[in-house]
């Protein structure tokens, strides 16, 4: 662990989508009202090109060149988690846009004593049918959140009070997947908190072939990490119960644009491309637990 100069807050932003996305994600992070002492860490893996320009344009973030390989996002989140100096870690990814008082919402919020706080998930808009049915199955459900305890939190918009973490390194010195982790943080009896004041904006341009492979990938991955040390019975059920996911996945986010009364047209409109992803995302699941294993689209390979 980076024994060097501490900060108040470090800011973890992984690249999802690519250069572009990412300047506007820094260049939020650069204006932010009353901002604390921070770093920006952004780990690079080459795979978006070379980061040479936006190291000029953004002089003080910290881009963490670690390999000329395709690593996958959790792996690239546990290598900057490692280099992390700030007392409190948040990370969020180059698709979302944070409030203008993101960084001050978080300190704040950690004056409490939970270990892991997460935010609310906005929608940018205007936005096409299938960016929004990705918004709809994983970000809804952060839609005008009540504040309170929590048992999910998004690794879009999350936060840590690092000696936590560092109590539990073992679950994320490989690869950083926040089911793992905050069910580790859960099991030595530190709680996780939601907070509709911590806010960003989520904005993802997708092709229909992307939304698919990302979706099966994904889903396979969650199957994997939730069975690695589970015996035949208990994968068995959990793929009896995957056949049920589509519905109950379509099911949920209907029930939070009821109960949040937003974004009800939307919803209908996309509402056969969200259909199409669950399903997707239930058989890439199945498949995880069926495996245990990842989908080989998530491994190291050479760019």
């Amino acid at each position: 662990m980076n024994t060097e100069q501490k900060f108040p807050l470090s800011i973890i932003v992984i690249t999802v989508q690519d250069q572009t996305r990412l300047r506007s994600c820094l260049k939020a992070l650069h204006s932010q009202d009353s901002a604390p002492a921070m770093e920006i860490l952004a780990p690079w893996d080459f795979s978006h090109g070379d980061c040479a320009g936006l190291q000029r344009e953004f002089p003080a973030v910290r881009f963490l060149e670690v390999a000329r390989q395709k690593l996958t996002f959790a792996q690239l989140r546990a290598h900057a988690m490692a280099e992390a100096r700030g007392e409190i870690v948040a990370v969020t990814e180059d698709h979302f846009t944070p409030a203008p008082d993101w960084c001050r919402r978080i300190l704040d919020a950690h004056q409490a004593p939970h270990a892991a706080i997460g935010g609310a998930v906005e929608k940018d808009t205007p936005d096409g049918v299938l960016s929004w049915s990705f918004y709809l199955a994983d970000y809804v459900r952060y839609l005008d959140p009540a504040e309170g305890p929590s048992d999910h939190l998004t690794d879009g918009n999350v936060t840590y009070k690092r000696a936590a973490l560092l109590a539990i390194r073992e679950s994320w010195k490989a690869e950083f997947h926040e089911n793992v982790v905050h069910l580790a943080l859960t099991e030595r009896g530190q709680s996780l908190w939601l907070s509709p004041r911590i806010l960003v904006r989520q904005k993802r341009p997708i092709t229909l072939g992307a939304a698919l492979r990302d979706r099966y990938a994904f889903g396979r991955l969650f199957g994997s990490t939730r069975v690695e040390y589970a015996g035949a019975g208990a994968r068995l059920k959990m793929m009896a119960v995957s056949l049920l996911l589509p519905a109950l996945l379509v099911a949920r986010v209907a029930s939070h644009i009821v109960r949040t009364r937003r974004y009800a047209g939307a919803f209908l409109r996309a509402l056969p491309a969200l259909v199409l992803i669950s399903t997707v995302w239930a058989w890439g699941e199945f498949i995880g637990y069926a495996t245990a294993r990842p989908d080989k689209s998530l491994a190291v390979r050479t760019v």
